[in-house]
């Protein structure tokens, strides 16, 4: 559930449970008899194999040469073109790769391997799914780095106090400070006090200026939580219905033929069948691309991901549309609209959205790192879209999220019968499923409703512990990764809290 401009062979909600599923986000025992500790001899193994061979053995021009012979005609350009870059910089960052162990996930014939790099001892995933039209080619893969999975070894999987919490997410922030030079906040409500209100590390690097609680992020999908809330408040005063029609609230929209078949409800839902705009031409001329308007075109040229209320599909261009509808409706710019009727009812005053040319004070810059053994960051700003939009791209900060999870709870934003409405019917996705702009799971028998976001510059994540209050916020400056996970692990721990008297 993440914003990401990486094109991908493998799709977007495809690849999300699958990494889920390998960092452990469901219960490692559960998957423990599909983990291999050497290769398997299948069809995707044989390829693995290859591919760790060539990796060891070959220059990065040589290794895109070999590894575009192996990639199924039906793969796309730029996603061929992003899968060959990724093994390119395994060979320049590595220093050679191990296998660590492999396990058959997904759909039927795919298999993920964990590579260990030498140099560093960084951990990737390199995920591969034969075609079976075409022997010995492969339909997707990936190549995306991962945490060693020993930094939640000893995290405990029943209850312990709210100073054990406590206790764990520092350490796990130090441990990240050493291994993956974290930077960023962690706040923690265990529904009744604050238990964890810490950061580390960096606002900005070239001056050495350091995060702290006033530290502004980019939150990248998270956004959609609030474009999510402000449909909902448009339905509740009768301007804006579920089952309307895109057509019908966005007539300026160029594929009507398309439009007449998809509803506000399926585009909050991602099963609306459209796909992304975070494609070549949005940064080929980005500063063109500012308002919701300006997308039109391009979410409409973009090939369609499925059939309108079939499975989830995970869409910016959804939200983005949502956004657009949401002007319609009101009579409002979005980004008013969210300021005057989610930002200020909560008291969210340090949340906003920005253009990558903006001076924001006290507003981090974003890193990331160019492949999966690098250790070296840059800045995000030529990964990024101009401006914030409604799929995503606003800053907040930890208090303000906390802010937010208070009003919604409180029926600041809308009223708890519409609110009830955007959780009833989610729809499958990952190893959760996903409500109206809101991630749900159950964990130890209690609902963690949030949203995650990931983008070059941003890894974040935030989940609401339903039935108490507990929640926890993660901002991070740095990504994509997996800082999101510790927020994840925190939140089955604010679960399984006994709820108090």
């Amino acid at each position: 559930m993440k914003l990401s401009t990486r094109p991908r062979l493998l799709a977007a909600s495809l690849l999300a449970p699958i990494l889920a599923l390998t960092t452990a986000l469901v219960s490692p025992p559960a998957h423990a008899s599909s983990i291999s500790t050497t290769m398997p001899d299948t069809a995707a193994g044989q390829i693995g194999s290859t591919v760790i061979a060539h990796i060891n053995a070959d220059s990065p021009a040589s290794i895109q040469q070999w590894a575009a012979t192996i990639l199924s005609p039906t793969v796309d350009a730029d996603a061929r073109e992003a899968f060959l870059k990724q093994l390119a910089f395994a060979v320049r960052d590595s220093g050679g790769v191990d296998f660590v162990d492999a396990r058959i996930q997904g759909p039927p014939g795919m298999l993920v391997v964990t590579l260990k790099g030498r140099r560093t001892g960084q951990r990737a995933v390199l995920v591969l799914l034969p075609d079976p039209q075409q022997p010995g080619k492969l339909a997707m893969a990936d190549l995306v780095a991962v945490d060693d999975p020993a930094l939640f070894a000893a995290w405990p999987k029943t209850s312990v106090s709210p100073a054990e919490i406590a206790r764990l997410a520092k350490a796990t922030l130090d441990q990240l400070v050493r291994t993956q030079d974290f930077s960023g906040c962690v706040t923690v409500t265990d529904g009744t006090r604050t238990i964890v209100d810490e950061c580390r590390g960096l606002a900005e690097r070239r001056f050495n200026i350091p995060v702290n609680q006033q530290t502004k992020f980019h939150i990248a999908s998270m956004n959609k939580m609030f474009t999510a809330v402000a449909v909902a408040q448009l339905v509740e005063a009768g301007k804006l219905a579920w089952d309307d029609t895109l057509a019908l609230r966005v007539p300026e929209y160029p594929d009507q033929a398309a439009a007449k078949h998809i509803t506000v409800w399926q585009l909050l839902h991602h099963t609306s069948g459209l796909g992304d705009f975070l494609v070549p031409e949005l940064f080929e001329q980005r500063e063109k691309f500012v308002n919701p308007a300006d997308y039109l075109g391009l979410v409409a040229r973009q090939p369609k991901v499925g059939e309108p209320g079939g499975d989830w599909n995970y869409s910016n261009a959804g939200y983005l549309l949502l956004g657009r509808i949401i002007e319609n409706v009101s009579g409002e710019h979005y980004e008013d609209y969210i300021q005057r009727h989610v930002f200020a009812p909560a008291g969210m005053d340090a949340s906003g959205f920005d253009s990558v040319d903006d001076v924001v004070p006290n507003l981090a810059v974003g890193y990331f790192r160019e492949g999966p053994f690098s250790d070296a960051w840059k800045a995000d700003w030529l990964k990024i879209p101009y401006r914030s939009s409604p799929a995503g791209g606003g800053y907040s900060t930890n208090a303000d999220l906390l802010r937010f999870s208070e009003a919604l709870r409180a029926g600041k934003l809308v009223k708890p019968a519409t609110l009830a409405k955007m959780f009833d019917g989610a729809v499958p996705a990952g190893p959760g499923s996903y409500a109206a702009g809101f991630g749900l799971r159950t964990s130890h028998g209690r609902q963690l409703r949030g949203h995650a976001g990931g983008i070059e510059g941003t890894d974040a994540n935030f989940l609401m512990v339903w039935e108490t209050g507990a929640t926890v916020a993660l901002t991070s400056n740095q990504g994509p990764g997996q800082y999101w996970y510790l927020a994840e692990r925190i939140a089955d721990l604010l679960a399984a809290l006994e709820e108090k008297p």
